[in-house]
């Protein structure tokens, strides 16, 4: 086994073998060897992926040749170490060891230096010098021009092979400046390639791009990394792989940029984190050990952090076929994902490599595999939840398990040396058959199910897992089930136990489950995949609530299952769904198919509704991806809410959409015209600019961990580099233009910023920002500004508050004192919201005053009541905030008030008050006759209340229920409890001990009444025996309606009783009525329209009724057809004297006598037989109905005047009865019954009236 080339060591071999220095001979050295190592198993994955298999070289981190430095040296220099700046009496020329591409010039540091004189010397190979007719003038001359400028004094002279030697004689900054000068304007532009370890390319790039704008801006060097998605996928996270970065410039300025560059590569490659590929993923258990020993040993010894992935007993990868026993079975790294991952020392990671790599070859010569077959139900009983853990397995047998996580193989396979693997598989066949197991054939019901037993016995299947009905069978009778389905329908279910007895109960209750879900119960409708996570979320409730069926939607592995539809029937909220265990009746069934077919239809019609669904497929170049995917997340979140959304996925450079026909198209045209302009951006992403943006608002630009300028990148698709006072774009012009509008209108709005300090009580902070800073928040995004509270009060969340109101973009601020709260933002916003925080601080000052009552925790829940009804009753009656903590452990607790100084003060003397009554409360019992209970509580609780109000209770509901409880009609015992204040519950119980002893020294007489008089005595709404009751003293019982008993029963002290029985016979007699027969044309004449009954009840306590005979129907009147009334528009004047007239004859065509019965007192009664009298009399003289229409429905107001005045002198004067139309809109007339005469007088007053009111409205 050999360890894998490392970073360091490909760049020694690659820069050894091409590059090869031009040196003076007389200071020329020997190369340097390096020693390299034999490779047993050829190239290693790292190698592969790099396409590289060239031998790994012996890496020595403190080589100046490997890692040169710029500077003075720390020594003698090697034959091959980088050019340094120097004396031509130090160190030789030499070419890099870590770059590609024409050798460079030449530097030489002194031996000795002079005081006061310094010589800088570099050598150029003609071929880095310029051409004369490319030169603007000859080199002398250019030497002169330099000297003259510069305090240095440059001199050329010759060297071997038709080199120049130049020397700078001065101080040492300006000899070297003075060089870089000469060469800048002589020398050719050269291109260098350098490889270093993929780790160190952010610290060479640096935050921000700093630290390679510092490198190019002092070497005068174009440095260029190659772009992200251009680097090896699967290295991305090995520091051993490596990348290439080009350099381009002068001679002098790429050898100072390379030389840089791999001097932080050396700081930066010390430490490695790497991972081992090419191991296959059953050889982990061993490398590892018994219990990770193994691991730990190499990390212990070495130093490195070994990651090794975990053992895994259920693999989805091809599991390698045991062979021959002759034959060593072949293992495999394909399709290994998880790696075993190395950090730390790089040479002692590339030793723990080595030896990984070297047990992993013996292990390829040592393990062997056998292979046997157990039913898949089987294989959860030998590793996992129900069987033992695989590290378990490992360590008692040496060998590794794997069991197929899918599919239909039920092969086990035992990894491990020879000697092991037959007792491992022994053990795993006893672990695996420790289990009873009996086959339950769940199609052997419902045989004639349409279409097959079978598919009706999955359909089920699928529902109760669904419902997890087979988990609640599995963990009630600690049992595991399994469900296998083949192609043709559901398998018989497997159940395994333990107990036997166990297994016969589920099969039990399975057989009644069954039973209970016939075919009528279920249905299928299979629907486009592409629809079922919308009918899963979005249809899935208004079916279950609307038809009561219940949906179930395929998963992931169930590829070409319908949609089932199973009846459930109505929700409760109260209690869950139980599923039924026996066969439905045939209304059921009916019920059921109504139900499906309902939802079914309401599904189908919401899929037809849809367009036809088609996929299109787009070829996106694969560094589109990222950008693409954002894009088409924007279109997506622009659909319209009943819009089901388009499901997109890829393959390699394949993109496809798949959705309703119009969407997709349109999706595509817009993906297909972003991937037409992303390639037209591509070729001018070289294209930068730059501008000024003032330095002290760049923070604010970048934003917290440069989340503002990722924002602006994803915006405008450019590269944005923030840096002195500069901003530099790259990317497409027009996007670049647009970012730069964009950039350059922020540095305006953050110029005319400004800042308010305001003066803030602390104790308001907390209420200021809001719970989890929602209220400062909510001004900051409303108003474009930030706000700052003293630290003390920032909210719990860190990311709160503080976070949007971040010092990000602006100068420290100076320590804020704790009252104080600073706004900074844009002058207007700033203005605004500092008036609004000024408002809500004032209304916080007027609301703030508080105060506490202590109160015991038991009386908590009679003060805040059912549902927190009492307390929210407080809350509104006071208007106080009042808070009650929620603390059950404590005997005591602090109720907080809240509010103005007044709504606290009301609060609080309520609260106290109940306090006072709570502290003086009591609770006794006293024992009752159950049949006096009913009469303590009275019709509605009357009786009770009056108990309570006289004892000085309070006639408060909630207080009512809670002072008398009396026991439930299902409890035993006589006992009623009392509660309240002290005073009020001995009263109560003295008034119930006095109401019980005289009830029991009471006694009982029956009065026999005629059924159909229980009516009237008890009366409306009971008021008469009420009545009765309350007037004698006494308990009277009618029998209830459809008993048809005749015996009332009367309770009470004897005389009490004796007057009530003969108040009662007055009563009934009185009831008994006298008739008179009235004319059946005169009923409605002589009745006034009903109004002399009411008299007759309200005045004199008499009812009349007809003795079943129907009332007569009531004459129609019509308005008269003479003329057509005018407009309200028309003429005061004019309208005021309109009207429609009519009048009618008073004959009916009723013929025959109504009975009229009079029941009421004899003397009442004569009373209501005199006023019949003369109302038939005045009926003869009324004989006719006059009928008068207004044309504004406003002027019959006049004619009611105020208080009903008007109509009722008018009455009087005319002798008539006059009716005025409730609804004067609808063209009603104003009725008028008299004689002739009186209803022409009746009109003629109506209208004066009309009149008169009229003209005093426009006066």
């Amino acid at each position: 086994m050999s360890s894998e080339l490392s970073a360091a060591e490909r760049m020694a071999r690659e820069h050894a073998v091409t590059h090869q220095a031009y040196v003076e001979p007389e200071e020329a050295e020997g190369p340097a060897s390096v020693a390299e190592a034999s490779s047993s198993r050829g190239p290693t994955a790292a190698d592969k992926v790099s396409g590289k298999q060239a031998n790994p070289k012996a890496l020595d981190t403190q080589s100046h040749e490997l890692f040169p430095e710029l500077g003075s040296s720390k020594g003698k220099a090697s034959a091959s170490a980088i050019p340094t700046w120097g004396a031509r009496t130090g160190a030789s020329n030499g070419a890099s060891n870590g770059s590609s591409g024409p050798a460079l010039a030449s530097v030489a540091k002194p031996a000795v230096s002079l005081p006061g004189r310094n010589v800088e010397t570099i050598t150029i190979d003609p071929q880095h010098i310029l051409p004369r007719q490319k030169l603007r003038r000859p080199i002398p001359d250019i030497i002169k021009d330099i000297n003259k400028r510069s305090r240095a004094k440059i001199t050329m002279s010759s060297a071997t092979n038709g080199r120049l030697k130049f020397e700078a004689t001065g101080p040492q900054d300006v000899a070297q400046q003075a060089l870089k000068d000469l060469v800048s304007q002589i020398g050719t532009k050269n291109t260098i390639t350098v490889a270093i370890p993929q780790s160190a390319r952010a610290h060479i790039i640096g935050k921000q791009g700093s630290t390679i704008k510092a490198l190019q801006e002092r070497t005068g060097a174009r440095i260029n990394f190659p772009k992200l998605e251009e680097a090896q996928a699967a290295l991305d996270d090995d520091d051993d792989a490596e990348i290439h970065v080009t350099i381009e410039g002068n001679t002098i300025s790429a050898a100072s940029a390379r030389d840089e560059i791999l001097k932080i590569a050396k700081e930066r490659a010390a430490n490695v984190q790497t991972k081992v590929r090419g191991i296959p993923a059953e050889f982990y258990p061993f490398i590892a050990g018994v219990q990770n020993a193994r691991a730990q040993a190499l990390e212990e010894t070495n130093g490195v952090r070994i990651q090794i992935p975990p053992h895994t007993g259920w693999t989805s990868q091809p599991i390698p076929p045991a062979g021959p026993p002759s034959q060593q079975p072949r293992f495999s790294a394909e399709g290994v994902e998880d790696h075993i991952s190395l950090a730390g020392d790089r040479t002692s990671v590339q030793k723990v490599r080595a030896e990984i790599e070297r047990l992993a070859a013996d292990l390829e010569k040592q393990l062997h595999v056998e292979q046997f077959s157990v039913q898949r139900g089987r294989h959860q009983f030998i590793i996992g939840n129900l069987g033992i853990p695989v590290e378990d397995f490992f360590a008692d047998t040496g060998c590794h398990i794997l069991l197929p996580a899918e599919g239909e193989d039920d092969t086990v396979t035992i990894i491990g040396p020879a000697d092991n693997v037959s007792d491992a598989a022994e053990k795993a066949m006893d672990l695996a058959l420790n289990m009873q197991c009996s086959n339950f054939d769940v199609s052997r019901f419902h045989r004639g199910a349409p279409n097959g037993a079978a598919v009706h016995a999955q359909n089920v299947t699928r529902y109760l897992r669904h419902r997890r009905e087979i988990e609640r069978l599995e963990s009630l009778y600690n049992t595991r089930i399994n469900t296998p389905f083949s192609e043709h329908g559901a398998l018989p279910w497997e159940i395994y136990s333990r107990d036997g007895k166990n297994a016969i109960r589920a099969q039990s209750e399975i057989t009644s489950i069954m039973n209970g879900h016939p075919p009528s119960r279920i249905a299928s409708v299979p629907i486009d995949p592409f629809f079922h996570s919308h009918i899963s979320k979005n249809v899935t409730p208004r079916v279950r609530e609307d038809y009561g069926v219940h949906i179930v939607v395929p998963e992931a592995n169930e590829a070409g299952a319908p949609i089932l539809l199973v009846f459930e029937g109505p929700s409760s909220a109260d209690s869950p769904y139980q599923l039924p265990k026996a066969a439905p009746s045939k209304d059921d069934v009916r019920i059921f198919q109504q139900g499906l077919e309902d939802a079914r239809k309401y599904i189908l019609d919401l899929v037809n509704k849809q367009e036809e669904v088609t996929s299109i497929s787009i070829e996106v170049p694969q560094k589109f991806h990222e950008r693409l995917r954002r894009f088409i997340k924007k279109e997506q979140e622009k659909r319209a809410d009943d819009q089901i959304p388009i499901r997109v996925s890829s393959l390699g450079t394949k993109v496809t959409l798949r959705g309703p026909v119009s969407a997709v198209n349109t999706l595509a045209s817009k993906v297909e015209k972003f991937i037409e302009q992303e390639k037209e951006d591509e070729k001018e992403r070289g294209f930068t600019m730059s501008f000024d943006f003032p330095q002290k608002f760049a923070n604010h630009l970048i934003g917290k961990g440069g989340s503002n300028i990722r924002d602006l990148r994803d915006k405008f698709d450019v590269e944005i580099q923030v840096q002195d006072g500069k901003v530099e774009l790259k990317g497409p012009k027009a996007k670049a233009e647009a970012a730069k509008s964009h950039i350059l209108n922020l540095g305006r709005t953050l110029a005319d910023e400004t800042t308010h300090v305001l003066k803030v009580d602390p104790k308001f902070h907390r209420e200021l920002i809001g719970k989890e800073g929602t209220q400062i928040n909510r001004l900051q995004t409303r108003y474009k500004v930030l706000i700052f509270f003293p630290r003390s009060a920032k909210p719990a969340t860190e990311d709160a508050a503080t976070d949007s109101a971040s010092d990000a973009g602006k100068p420290a601020r100076r320590q804020q004192n704790p009252d104080e709260v600073i706004i900074r933002g844009p002058k207007k916003g700033a203005d605004e919201a500092r008036d609004e925080l000024f408002s809500l601080h004032q209304y916080l000052k007027d609301n703030s005053h508080t105060a506490t009552v202590t109160i015991q925790q038991r009386q908590v829940p009679s003060l805040i009541g059912q549902g927190g009804s009492a307390l929210e009753e407080l809350r509104l009656s006071t208007g106080a905030k009042i808070d009650i903590p929620a603390d059950r452990d404590v005997e005591t607790v602090e109720v907080q008030l809240k509010g103005t100084k007044a709504q606290v003060a009301a609060a609080k003397k309520v609260l106290e008050e109940k306090k006072a009554v709570f502290e003086d409360t009591v609770s006794k019992t006293i024992d009752v006759d159950r049949k006096h209970h009913k009469s303590l509580i009275g019709p509605g609780g009357a009786n009770l209340r009056t108990l309570v109000l006289n004892a000085g209770g309070s006639d408060d509901r909630r207080e009512l229920a809670r002072t008398i409880q009396f026991p439930k009609q299902d409890a035993d015992g006589d006992s009623i409890k009392v509660e309240g204040r002290s005073e009020v519950v001995d009263k109560i119980i003295a008034a119930i001990q006095d109401k019980v002893r005289e009830w029991d020294s009471q006694v009982a007489e029956t009065i026999e009444v005629p059924v159909e008089k229980h009516r009237s005595l008890i009366g409306r709404g009971g008021d008469v025996k009420r009545n009765m009751e309350s007037r004698f003293n006494v308990a009277i019982d009618v029998p209830r309606q459809g008993e048809n008993k005749t015996g009332i029963k009367i309770r009470g002290k004897p005389e009490n009783i004796k007057a009530a029985k003969e108040h009662i016979e007055t009563f009934l007699k009185e009831q008994e009525g006298e008739t008179i027969l009235v004319p059946r044309a005169k009923h409605h004449a002589v009745s006034n329209n009903g109004q002399i009954f009411r008299k007759f009840r309200n005045d004199w306590g008499v009812t009349v009724d007809h003795a079943g005979h129907s009332v007569p129907d009531k004459p129609e009147t019509t308005r008269a057809n003479g003329g057509s009334l005018p407009l309200i528009t028309d003429d005061e004047d004019t309208a005021s004297d309109a009207h429609s007239w009519t009048i009618v004859q008073n004959v009916s065509a009723e013929e025959g006598d109504i009975p009229w019965v009079l029941r009421g007192s004899a003397e009442n009664v004569e009373k209501a037989k005199k006023a019949i009298q003369t109302a038939l009399d005045q009926s003869s003289k009324q004989d006719t109905t006059g009928l008068l229409v207004l044309p504004d429905p406003r002027t019959y107001r006049h004619v009611i005047g105020p208080g009903g005045s008007k109509v009722k002198a008018i009455r009087n004067q005319s002798g008539c009865r006059i009716t005025v139309p409730r609804d004067q809109a609808k063209d009603e007339p104003i009725e008028i019954i008299g004689s002739k005469e009186g209803v022409e007088k009746a009109k003629d007053l109506i209208l004066a009236a009309v009149k008169e009111g009229s003209n005093r409205s426009r006066d």
